[in-house]
């Protein structure tokens, strides 16, 4: 999108959608934001609701409804800053999935976390701010937390009890949780990469944009995998038992 020189790296791609006059430029795409606030106060309402929660998951609801605030700017009025707000949002997502899944699993506490969390936002705000540096960082952020949930996926687990299967409700629960985030992101991708400028489903004119589908299936991925993190948070792995520890080697 024109005008921001601070998401070159969005504005390269291209999202398709004809730019307007007006408050509202791309209403396609600013409307289907909308689905990042939703899913954000639906996040919001599952973290208050579950008491044992830790309370970094209603940071996690902000920066979700943050990027519903940050593509209704960029993609609306842009006006200056826009871009930068679309891009800190953005990159708030991957870096809390990435403290999440490291953190939890060295032991750190729920402020330790919250602390290293804000603290590499911050840093990457303050860097999109001076530098146009997008790329990289949603890059690392992305790699960080894909590392994290490879990681958590797999730690080893205590054998489950309540389950007749013997997969446990809280295995169970993340299987699902991931097939829907992986088919979410699958989907919004493809229609990313078709529908951006000059794909073969770019049709600027249009009010169904592809990358309004993005938001949308985007909105769905991050909700199905928050629910779950919020049910049934990362455990630091169980200390070997004394059994294990005192057996000599072969």
């Amino acid at each position: 999108m024109p005008g921001s020189s601070v998401s070159g790296w969005y504005a390269a791609v291209g999202d398709c959608e004809q730019v307007r006059s007006g408050l509202i430029r791309q209403p396609a795409n600013a409307a289907s934001a909308a689905a990042y606030l939703l899913a954000g106060g639906w996040l919001l309402a599952q973290s208050e609701r579950a008491w044992s929660a830790p309370r970094r998951y209603r940071l996690l609801a902000a920066a979700v409804a943050a990027n519903g605030v940050g593509s209704g700017l960029y993609h609306g009025p842009g006006w200056p800053g826009s871009g930068w707000c679309h891009d800190v949002a953005a990159l708030a997502v991957p870096v809390f999935v990435a403290a999440d899944g490291l953190g939890g699993m060295r032991g750190w506490d729920d402020r330790g976390i919250t602390r290293a969390y804000l603290a590499v936002v911050a840093s990457a705000a303050a860097a999109l701010l001076a530098l146009p540096v997008t790329n990289p960082a949603m890059l690392t952020a992305v790699a960080a937390a894909v590392l994290a949930e490879t990681a958590v996926a797999r730690r080893p687990r205590a054998p489950a009890r309540a389950s007749p299967d013997g997969t446990g409700p809280a295995r169970r629960h993340g299987r699902a949780a991931r097939v829907v985030m992986l088919a979410a992101l699958a989907l919004g991708s493809a229609a990313y990469l078709a529908g951006r400028t000059g794909g073969p489903l770019c049709r600027p004119n249009s009010l169904l944009q592809p990358h309004a589908l993005w938001h949308l299936l985007t909105a769905v991925a991050m909700a199905a995998w928050a629910a779950h993190r919020i049910a049934y948070p990362v455990q630091p792995p169980a200390p070997p038992s004394r059994a294990n520890r005192h057996t000599p080697a072969a």
